[in-house]
């Protein structure tokens, strides 16, 4: 039984017993009782009653438009005839019904059942609401800028990091990468697709606004504000096993520290003599209390059973970088290539091709402020490129990821899964020379790139992804109670999350603090006038996924209930003159004094 028929049959109860009561009230009154005012009275019981009903569940209605014009940013003028046309606040001061939303727009037009779009597209906030409907929509060209753009992950202080996007409609522009300073930290231009990549270098603890720019020639197209979080996080604990000391062990020990790697080194020198630090055994405990073990030919051949524990150990999580200090001799070359490394080509020594420096004002700015005593020009590459050699087989496989490659595009690296863990085969050979010629960029980011990729995961810091503009809706989630924004002058926010989330409204473009029990979050906010290509374009994506068919849960033609409001104040008026008529004297007959 429905609500309806459930309030319809105590309202007929209720008319019923009123209606009793009169008649039992008329013939106790004899002749004082008028057949008029009993007439008005047992009336007026069931129009009360029905107006009532109406007023409740009021009768439904048909009528307006089906089809309904919406303007969003970017939308031209209409004519006025035609459908209703709908102002979202984005298309400015258009002739036409202004509403705060789309959802705003649809409760008004109950009897919509498709909208029409023109312009840009929908918003983040009218997305939602559009999927009640069918939507139409004539995509505009794609806009010309920065349409797509991937800030940094929250990066150690000293480290290097990668800013990625994709550019439209500009096919001889070219990027510089500025650091806060106003220095050029790198610069490039987008490939035939239009994507790029820029390289930063962190400094200190914090915040940095990093600028990117486009031009044309010497004219600045756009430019966009990069945030970067430098933030300090625990330190991976490596330990590395050689077959014997050299220099590589040595700079690579060196980079280590200096990159923050808790090491732990263990390089034989013969007859049963270990040099580097205390010795560790190679068992599963030990290998717990590590991140990622860096193994070289020789220590691999050396560890005879132990290398069941460190396989089991990488099962488990572990990192594992395997590393050719020259030609392999035929077990171990067997035994890598068992793991998965299909080595192709010859087994020996090759040249390694290096990229061409960067130009000095970007190398000197990526080697940071020079000191007192040692001038920025003694870091600076040599003009002659330093002899690199690798191993000529190249490493692949069918479960492998390439990881690095040389200027040549020859496969340096490569990287496969194991368990929950990661296997590295790398066949660069003598990589400190490198650091010996001014190249210390490129060795860090060779050797920061493989164990990134191999090193057992640490719990990240807490980040905000995405990008962010002042007056847009932001859903922050994983609250793990109330929770304040403190805003870059200084105000603060309160949100009360649900399930977790809580939306919030940026009024301010820079830095904010979300300010919870577990600590604190920094995220950048965008001036809304920001990245205009990009938020564009991810209207114009947005809306274009939206198009088709009306859902199948709204039928053309369906009835909405009318308005309420005259019903009731029928009701009202009825229920009055019956109150009134009950208590008056009116119409009742005079007994005979």
């Amino acid at each position: 039984m429905t609500l309806r028929l459930i309030v319809a049959a105590i309202l007929g109860l209720a008319v019923l017993v009123a209606t009793v009561r009169l008649i039992l009230w008329h013939r106790a009154a004899g002749d004082h009782g008028a057949r008029l005012r009993l007439a008005l009275l047992l009336l007026l019981q069931p129009v009360c009653a029905i107006l009532l009903f109406l007023g409740l569940f009021p009768p439904a209605i048909s009528g307006g438009s089906d089809n309904l014009r919406v303007a969003t940013a970017g939308a031209s003028r209409f004519s006025p005839t035609g459908a209703p046309l709908i102002v979202l606040p984005e298309a400015g001061n258009l002739p036409g019904e202004a509403v705060p939303d789309l959802a705003t727009a649809l409760r008004r037009h109950p009897s919509a059942r498709s909208i029409e779009i023109f312009g840009q597209g929908l918003t983040p906030r009218d997305i939602d609401a559009a999927r009640q409907v069918a939507v139409r929509f004539n995509a505009p060209p794609p806009p010309k800028g920065i349409i797509n753009l991937a800030v940094p992950t929250p990066t150690a202080p000293g480290a290097t990091f990668t800013v990625g996007g994709t550019l439209s409609g500009l096919p001889h522009a070219s990027l510089e990468l500025v650091d806060p300073a106003g220095r050029v930290t790198d610069s490039g231009a987008a490939d035939g697709d239009g994507h790029f990549t820029l390289t930063g270098t962190t400094r200190a603890d914090g915040v940095a606004d990093f600028t990117l720019r486009i031009r044309d020639g010497n004219r600045i197209i756009e430019q966009a504000t990069v945030p970067v979080i430098v933030r300090e996080s625990a330190k991976p604990r490596l330990l590395i096993l050689a077959g014997a000391p050299g220099p590589e062990v040595k700079y690579l020990r060196r980079w280590a520290i200096d990159a923050g790697f808790a090491v732990t080194t263990q390089m034989s020198a013969g007859g049963g003599i270990q040099l580097g630090d205390a010795p560790v055994s190679i068992d599963s405990a030990t290998l717990r209390r590590f991140d990622a073990v860096l193994v070289d030919d020789r220590s691999w051949a050396v560890l005879g059973a132990q290398r069941n524990a460190l396989l089991g150990a990488v099962r488990d999580g572990l990192g594992l970088i395997l590393r050719p200090s020259g030609p392999l001799d035929g077990p171990t070359r067997n035994q890598w290539q068992a793991l998965g490394f299909t080595l192709q080509g010859k087994n020996e020594i090759a040249p390694l091709a290096l990229p061409k420096p960067p130009a000095a004002a970007i190398t000197r700015t990526r080697q940071g402020i020079a000191e007192a005593d040692r001038p920025d020009d003694l870091a600076m590459p040599d003009d002659m490129l330093p002899d690199i050699s690798r191993l000529a087989a190249t490493p692949s496989g069918r479960d492998t990821v390439p990881l690095l490659q040389d200027a040549g595009g020859t496969s340096l690296a490569a990287w496969r899964a194991l368990g929950t863990g990661r296997m590295a085969l790398f066949t660069g050979i003598d990589s400190y020379a490198l650091t010996l010629t001014g190249r210390q960029p490129l060795f860090d980011q060779w050797w920061r790139s493989l164990l990134s990729a191999v090193a057992r995961p640490a719990p990240a810091p807490t980040a905000l992804d995405g990008i962010y503009w002042t007056g847009e809706r932001m859903i922050l989630c994983s609250l793990p109670g109330e929770a304040q924004v403190e805003r870059p002058e200084g105000g603060r926010t309160g949100l009360i999350p649900l399930n977790g989330c809580a939306a919030f409204w940026p009024t301010s473009a820079g830095w904010h603090l979300l300010r919870t029990k577990d600590g604190v979050t920094p995220f950048h906010v965008q001036l809304i006038d920001a990245l205009p290509a990009m938020r564009a374009a991810r209207d114009r994506d947005a809306t274009l996924m939206l198009r088709g068919d009306a859902p199948a849960n709204i039928t053309k033609g369906e009835q909405h209930p009318g308005p309420a409001w005259p019903f009731l104040l029928a009701w009202l008026a009825a229920s009055a003159l019956l109150w009134a008529l009950e208590r008056s004297r009116i119409g009742r007959r005079q007994p005979a004094r």
